[in-house]
């Protein structure tokens, strides 16, 4: 979610810039976004945290959320859903862990 913060949050809302991922670069064949173990937990929380702070940050800087973003060009309101999609997604998908787990739900 620390990278969803980023492009849905900060890249797209601030000015034209190249898109610099957190955790890399995502090329063919790397795979950032699996490879993590318990020692990393803390610095992911940090991260993750920063982003939202600067995601924030950004939104607050549009007045009217119909105003477009620089870095992809749509609206504010369509990275605000896009990002809040996100959420659910991965959230979803813990929801259904947790199930496989000890057979409890989210709800």
């Amino acid at each position: 979610m620390t990278e969803m913060e980023r492009v849905y949050g900060v890249w797209s809302l601030g000015p034209k810039a190249p898109l610099e991922w957190v955790w890399g670069t995502y090329a063919q064949g790397e795979e950032h976004d699996i490879d993590c173990t318990a020692a990393d937990v803390e610095n992911s929380f940090h991260a993750w945290r920063e982003e939202i702070g600067k995601a924030d940050a950004a939104i607050g800087r549009h007045a009217v959320w119909d105003e477009r973003g620089e870095g992809n060009g749509h609206s504010i309101r369509w990275n605000i859903a896009k990002l809040v999609g996100e959420y659910a997604r991965h959230n979803g998908h813990a929801d259904i862990l947790r199930e496989r787990i000890d057979g409890q739900t989210g709800e």
